[in-house]
């Protein structure tokens, strides 16, 4: 993985949900939950851009260098065959609500752990 991002309000496309419905208080929430979790990141020796994703398209996907942390509430919208061809994190809604990554600090452990043992074997 090289980055992270969070799907949690979509601006462009067919399907565009919001966490609160207000532009201005979804990106705040957005990038606290970023910051949180790229301070996390850091305490664990882990540089890994972290940004709010909300251009997120499954047909404009092209590498699969990136991991997709997405509401669940999203996710659950998406067939799930169109969404195994993507490295994902479903998150619970209420976190994004409240900018807060800490429950999903050991799943998102683990899928980096994952992909650093497959990229090294």
């Amino acid at each position: 993985m090289t980055q992270i991002k969070i799907v949690g309000d979509i601006w462009t496309g067919k399907y565009q949900p919001a966490l609160t419905g207000n532009r201005i208080v979804d990106t705040a929430l957005l990038t606290q939950f970023c910051m949180k979790l790229t301070a996390f990141l850091s305490q664990q020796n882990i540089k890994l851009s972290v940004k709010v994703e909300r251009e997120f398209s499954l047909s404009k996907i092209k590498n699969n260098d990136t991991l997709f942390l997405i509401d669940a509430n999203i996710a659950d919208a998406f067939p799930q065959n169109d969404l195994q061809s993507v490295n994902y994190l479903p998150i619970k809604h209420q976190d994004l609500l409240h900018g807060d990554p800490s429950n999903s600090f050991p799943s998102i452990l683990e899928w980096l752990r994952v992909d650093l043992n497959l990229q090294q074997s």
